[in-house]
């Protein structure tokens, strides 16, 4: 392949192709160079006669069958090799490769395949790799939550006032206020010389009973410490304390002046930071103020995301403003009512539980109180779950539309009539039954006394081991919200509706993940609510192979890393966030591994099958 523009086209191609995304584009250009260009018509069998090497599919459908029947589908952009260079690092001579619809395919020889592997060794782990270790390092992400780890650049104040080192002191000061500004910086031909402060003036000036008249340069502190451009607020923090000063200059490669950083511009970085946006949640004394505050969390969430926060770390922040908000609300309440009567703890239930909320979703929580509340007692804890359930509603939490909420009476009641409930849909493991469990069998206590909270989980799980017809009965359950992906590898889209042609993210891709590790919590008595800690929890146990929990662990990150992804676009776009995905506007790489993560569930919705339906 010679043609510059053809070239040019392939290696773009390329550039969107596992494993091929990682190389450098002059690398990309050699192997388009190497490339054969193929065209098969449907239904053709592959065979040693088309060549050794690896064929990228450009267009087209090829199946990976045997005798059982199908293996695999390869769509435009994977590959696939006769010879053993599978992704699965597998070979079986009784596998074949079927064109199910006209393709062209590029093919890199053998010999050029082996080179490319010897040259780039992340390359050749790709080929010896499964394809879960694939979907693993996509899940993985890097990123750093602070705000320390924000450029200096991106908050410092810009243009800041510089003067001659012959100006007078009065001048500079007449300068400083007519700015508003604290500092100013001495320069000569762009070349920094020295600072001059508020309390350079205070210190220096009227404290010596120094003449206004003099030179700024004769007060003026020389040299002084200053930020290159790439410096973090991290290392501008470090500065300031171990030099104990509060402003810093920030200069570029050529040593001019591009800005000054200072303790309140570090201030305001911090507003942004989510432990601060957390503390400052827990000390708002009204309702007005939490509004306001919590107006601020999608732009924040936005940039968490954009900054390639951890999808775990970006859940449990978003929990936990969600946590201190209810924290509050409940002080809020008990100054206005008084103190509580007894003991009770206030109980999130499903994703504010497992600690993996997102934004748009609504409350879910109920009041476990304990069992010597009075009548008159319990009419306090109904004034208590409406003050804090309407100001959950008014700070963006709605009201939950199947009411499963403190201020709904059948989500506030004693430890007994908890437990007599629970025991009641374990017994009849109805349809409402079930969901009513999917829900509150994940659950966290919030605020009150932790004991109450561990009891009931404690009796809850007691019951549920033995309980085989309750366990089959969560099993259906979770088989009906499979991955919506055909057993041919395409995309299974909603149908209508407003979400027309998309992908409920959330119902059908990690939801079931929920499930999956839910149903086997509690068929192993594993108290961990959190579903990363339960699937950890379960391999730990050997209840669940180390792959396995691995596997879904990834599959779950990565649905839920472009569930974030999309929010945070819609948020940018100044739309309300949901759930919905149109998969055409992913990536190649995102649309395989999104697959690859809806084949790592399907699988385990297997084991399912087996271990638990019809009380097995």
């Amino acid at each position: 392949m010679s043609d510059k523009a053809e070239l040019a086209l392939v290696s773009d191609f390329l550039a969107e192709c596992l494993p091929f995304d990682s190389l450098d584009p002059q690398t990309l250009e050699d192997v388009a160079r190497q490339l054969r260009i193929k065209y098969v018509r449907r239904h053709h069998r592959f065979s040693a006669m088309d060549g050794d090497g690896l064929y990228i599919l450009r267009s087209g459908v090829v199946d990976e069958q045997q005798e059982s029947g199908l293996l695999q589908r390869f769509e435009s952009g994977e590959s696939f090799s006769l010879n053993g260079h599978s992704r699965d690092g597998e070979v079986t001579q009784s596998r074949y490769f079927v064109a199910i619809e006209d393709c062209l395919i590029y093919r890199l020889p053998d010999d050029a395949l082996r080179s490319l592997r010897r040259q780039h060794r992340h390359i050749d782990r790709f080929f010896h790799a499964r394809s879960e270790r694939l979907l693993r390092r996509a899940a993985r992400f890097r990123g750093q939550p602070s705000f320390l780890m924000q450029p200096v650049t991106s908050v410092m104040s810009q243009q800041p006032l510089e003067v001659a080192p012959e100006t007078s002191i009065a001048q500079t000061a007449q300068a400083m206020t007519e700015r508003r500004v604290s500092s100013a910086f001495v320069t000569r031909d762009e070349t920094l010389l020295g600072i001059v402060t508020d309390r350079d003036l205070r210190s220096r000036v009227l404290a010596l009973g120094l003449s206004p008249d003099q030179t700024v340069a004769s007060i003026m502190t020389e040299n002084p410490c200053a930020l290159a451009s790439d410096a973090t607020l991290f290392d501008a923090v470090l500065e300031m304390t171990n030099r104990g000063v509060h402003h810093l200059p920030v200069l570029g490669e050529a040593q001019q002046l591009l800005g000054v950083l200072t303790t309140s511009d570090v201030n305001v970085a911090r507003e942004d930071d989510p432990i601060y946006f957390v503390q400052r949640v827990s000390r708002l004394s009204s309702l007005t103020a939490l509004q306001e505050q919590l107006a601020r969390l999608p732009n924040l969430f936005r940039q968490w995301v954009e900054a390639d926060t951890p999808v775990t770390q970006i859940t449990q922040m978003t929990t936990a403003v969600s946590d201190a908000l209810t924290r509050r609300l409940i002080d809020l309440a008990e100054q206005s009512l008084g103190p509580a009567p007894c003991d009770y703890c206030w109980l999130g239930f499903g994703s504010q539980a497992r600690g993996e909320q997102l934004l748009g979703g609504d409350q879910d929580n109920g009041l476990l109180i304990d069992n010597s509340a009075t009548d008159d007692d319990m009419a306090w804890f109904a004034k208590l779950a409406d003050f804090v359930c309407a100001g959950l509603n008014d700070c963006g939490y709605d009201y939950c539309p199947g009411d499963v909420m403190a201020k709904s009476e059948k989500w506030r009641k004693r430890a007994a009539d908890w437990e007599a409930m629970v025991d009641g849909w374990m017994t009849s493991p109805s349809a409402s039954a079930v969901m009513h469990i999917s829900i509150f069998f994940d659950l966290r206590a919030i605020a009150g006394s932790r004991s109450l909270a561990e009891a009931l989980q404690q009796h809850m799980l007691a019951h549920s081991q033995r309980n085989t017809i309750f366990l089959a009965a969560l099993a259906e359950n979770v088989l009906a919200s499979s991955p919506p992906l055909s057993m041919f590898g395409r995309f299974l889209l909603e149908r209508s509706g407003e979400h027309q042609h998309s992908l409920d993210l959330k119902k059908r891709g990690v939801l079931p993940v929920i499930e999956l590790a839910r149903l086997h919590s509690l068929a192993n008595g594993i108290p961990a609510v959190n579903t990363h800690k339960r699937l950890q929890a379960l391999a730990r146990a050997g209840q669940m192979s180390l792959a396995d929990s691995r596997n879904l662990e990834d599959a779950f990150t990565l649905i839920n890393g472009i569930r974030l992804q999309q929010q945070a676009a819609q948020i940018a776009a100044g739309d309300e966030p949901d759930n919905y995905c149109d998969p055409r506007q992913l990536t190649r790489l995102q649309r395989s591994h999104l697959k690859q993560a809806f084949r790592v569930v399907h699988q385990a919705e297997d084991i399912i099958k087996l271990r638990y339906r019809a009380g097995n």
